[in-house]
């Protein structure tokens, strides 16, 4: 889901001709299963999805997505960040200087960027054990990046990292997990591309456990690349109410409660059976629909704490910065206010002073007129 154009297309391999018919059988059932579930959530969806301009985390990254997670920390993917197959260091270092060089950021929720405000990216931070595609595993390993902004974006919601025990609430209780991205919608926005010019659309989906992403792994293995990498969770996609596309990388999964979204994990890791907003005479959906999968967030605390604290160094140089130059500006009031006051103490003034018919004009700090002489 790179915004290079990039495509996965949930890719069909020959089908194992060893597969018994036990087996089969047992695929289709769970994809029964899983078709009954999965029509019976909210038709919303990223292609062909609900417009969601205005949402208060949605960040358009370049050509791709992000989460906004504190005023001036943005969630992505990495691969958004290093680019598809820059794998060495060297590589990997040379992107991440050409972004804290150059690019930027809008606030959330903006659908035409045209003449909005730009917020700089000033550090870019990569999860340290991030791994790209390799051969034939398909999946990208702990995918994801902070990039720190240079000022604050406005905030108006509180986002926290959803923890393990949190995860398996949201899977034992079935809650709605949403994404909004900034990715294409169907295939007509492919030609020309326009990455980087559409508004923010949500997908409504749920969570699935490790073992429910393994089975649908083994009942669309014809889907999935040999020695693919399985991820902790899994978010069904579908038709009926959204599937990731091109630019939605780097979007954040996430649940809502009252003021608070939980922060389950970047669009970016792996897909597998989706039509990536293609022909569908090209790309359908695997057995059941389609599947992304991602890593928890709450892996990579110690690299958001690393983030945090940056940003709180930034803000207190930028604090005690702000205070010098309000000390100084009151010294310099002072200092003129003083002079001013000096000068008007100072300033000299001229009276006439007359006897008889004689007059004379005295001129001091303080005049005063001469014995015999009064002020005229």
């Amino acid at each position: 889901m790179w915004s290079n154009g990039e495509r996965i297309y949930g890719i069909s391999f020959k089908s194992n001709v060893k597969l018994t018919i036990l087996h089969t059988m047992k695929k289709w059932l769970l994809g029964l299963v899983l078709i009954f579930y999965i029509s019976s959530l909210p038709a919303y969806s990223v292609e062909f999805g609900v417009d969601a301009t205005g949402d208060p985390n949605a960040i358009s990254v370049g050509g791709a997505s992000g989460f906004l997670y504190s005023d001036r920390i943005v969630f992505t993917a990495a691969h958004i960040v290093v680019g598809v197959g820059e794998t060495t260091l060297e590589d990997m270092s040379k992107q991440i200087a050409i972004w804290e060089g150059n690019q930027f950021v809008y606030a959330p929720g903006i659908g035409n960027r045209i003449g909005q405000k730009q917020y700089k990216v000033k550090r870019v931070l990569i999860a340290p054990t991030y791994r790209s595609r390799v051969g034939n595993d398909h999946t990208r390993v702990d995918d994801f990046a902070i990039l720190i902004l240079q000022e604050s974006i406005p905030m108006n919601n509180r986002v926290v990292i959803a923890s393990n025990d949190d995860m398996a609430t949201f899977i034992e209780e079935k809650t709605s997990v949403y994404m909004v991205g900034y990715g294409l919608q169907n295939p007509s926005q492919r030609t020309p591309p326009l990455y980087g010019t559409l508004s923010p659309r949500k997908m409504t989906s749920y969570l699935v456990s490790n073992e429910e992403l393994k089975n649908y792994y083994r009942n669309n293995a014809d889907r999935v690349r040999q020695n693919q990498t399985i991820l902790n969770y899994g978010i069904p996609n579908s038709k009926d109410f959204g599937s990731v596309c091109d630019g939605d990388s780097g979007a954040g999964f996430f649940v809502e409660r009252g003021e608070i979204r939980y922060y389950l994990g970047p669009v970016g890791g792996q897909q597998a059976g989706i039509p990536n907003c293609q022909i569908e005479s090209m790309a359908n959906f695997g057995i059941g629909g389609g599947m992304s999968g991602i890593t928890a967030t709450n892996k990579f605390l110690p690299l958001i704490r690393e983030a945090e604290l940056i940003v709180a160094e930034d803000k207190d140089k930028e604090f005690k910065r702000s205070e010098e130059l309000r000390i100084a500006a009151e010294i310099k009031a002072q200092k003129e206010a003083e002079a001013k006051a000096k000068a008007v103490v100072t300033q000299k003034k001229t009276i006439t002073c007359i006897k008889g018919k004689l007059t004379k004009k005295v001129t001091s700090i303080n005049p005063k007129c001469p014995t015999g002489y009064k002020k005229k």
